[in-house]
């Protein structure tokens, strides 16, 4: 039987809109809770996704529990970050092997063509049904059925039926845009290339570029397993520059970027940019009668570091905590599925809000980064950790507010703003 025919005369609990890691971390997690779970995309796996590809320990959490990073490291398909570090505004370099000092990586960088398919593989041994190249065309509700029609643009990939709808459509949503849940479109963008391997002469794992004026945006290159490069340029609001300098800033970096020139080299091959929006965050609203919003469609990406990996997984699971609850009482109302915002909020939602300030004070005062890097370089590789651990979100951002950092931080800003 095909996975279209499987879908005929099949009611489902909860039909998901789009396979990325929010996407399937719900399908995993409502599988597993038994519940009959269909997961659409309108691309053919495997398939290329604009993204760092680097994974924080708290996403690598769910990838345990799903199988996927034991699997990934048995194929050699994953690069454990070990040496790296950041460039400031005025060029203040500090690189270091966080790994040796700590005894595990803060990061691993994944190939998201590789990793998204594994994530799907794992829901589906769950018991999800997946179905690739199912294009959504429109959601209706029906009241009478009390349950979502999803159709596609060709007909004959069939009309799916379930009570709950999630969309993880990624950052633009056009399924949450279009019932009015979520009001504005994405605010940020970001790009993403390959340096193909054997081109360049990048010696590091992962490396922050804060110059050219861009922070409180960043350049960030990342080393895959296969010794290709992940080159990103993350444009945020706040900074000097708006989305339409993207493809300037992005070739600018690479072509005229004192530490990128020299650590890719003169051979390296680059493939065209391709650029990708971001919705910044966390929406008001990410739920409503018997429909919930997961992932970078619901916004769920730091504004301070453009990281959604993590978050998108760690919704997928409260998203699925919140059903099983609405299952039980059989409440799908929007009254009833606020429980998965309040979760949200609490687990990551209000650190965004700390990430918020955080980006008004970097774009207004740089120099913060720059007394950073200084103080890595004074106090070595454990000053660089504690930071490091705020920004992929192992620790909240009010952990930056803890007098072993901030008081050395704000002290020597201070004196580096005084030589100016």
């Amino acid at each position: 039987m095909s996975a279209i025919e499987s879908i005929k005369n099949t009611f489902f609990d909860v039909c998901i809109v789009g396979a990325g890691p929010g996407g399937s971390s719900s399908a995993y997690y409502l599988a597993k809770q038994g519940k009959k779970v269909v997961l659409l995309d309108k691309e053919k796996f495997p398939r290329r996704k604009i993204c760092g590809n680097a994974f924080s320990q708290r996403a690598q959490i769910h990838l345990k529990r799903m199988g996927v990073l034991d699997e990934i490291i048995a194929e050699k398909k994953g690069n454990w970050a070990a040496i790296g570090g950041l460039v400031s505004p005025r060029g203040i370099t500090y690189i270091d092997d966080s790994a040796s000092e700590i005894g595990k990586h803060l990061m691993i960088a994944i190939k998201r063509e590789i990793l998204d398919e594994k994530m799907v593989r794992a829901a589906e041994k769950e018991g999800a049904l997946f179905l690739e190249e199912y294009n959504v065309k429109e959601v209706v509700y029906s009241q009478t059925e009390k349950s979502w029609k999803i159709n596609a643009f060709d007909n004959k990939e069939g009309q799916i039926q379930a009570t709950i709808l999630i969309a993880a459509d990624g950052a633009v949503s056009k399924i949450a845009r279009s019932l009015d849940v979520v009001k504005n479109p994405p605010e940020a963008v970001c790009t993403s290339v390959f340096i193909k391997a054997g081109t360049h002469q990048y010696k590091e794992d992962g490396v922050c570029v804060y110059t050219r004026d861009i922070h409180p945006g960043y350049v960030a290159l990342f080393k895959e397993a296969d010794g290709d490069v992940t080159f990103c340029c993350y444009i945020i609001p706040g900074g000097k520059y708006k989305a339409v300098d993207l493809e300037k800033l992005h070739h600018e970096f690479l072509e005229k970027d004192e530490y990128i020139v020299e650590a890719l080299g003169p051979k390296a091959v680059i493939e065209p940019m391709n650029a990708a929006p971001l919705r910044l965050g966390g929406v008001k609203k990410s739920y409503a009668d018997n429909f919930l919003v997961v992932g970078d469609a619901a916004g769920q990406i730091d504004p301070l570091t453009g990281e959604g990996l993590q978050y998108a997984m760690d919704a997928g699971e409260l998203a699925a905590i919140a059903l099983k609850e609405a299952f039980k009482k059989n409440d799908f109302s929007a009254k009833s599925l606020k429980k998965y915002q309040k979760l949200w909020m609490k687990s990551f939602g209000k650190d965004f809000k700390w990430s918020t300030r955080m980006v008004k004070v970097l774009a207004r005062m740089p120099v913060f980064l720059d007394a950073f890097a200084l103080l890595c370089n004074d106090k070595g590789v454990e000053y660089m950790i504690q930071w490091a651990k705020i920004m992929t979100g192992s620790q909240f951002k009010v952990s930056f507010f803890k007098p072993k950092l901030a008081i050395p931080l704000l002290w020597t800003a201070i004196t580096l703003k005084l030589k100016r």
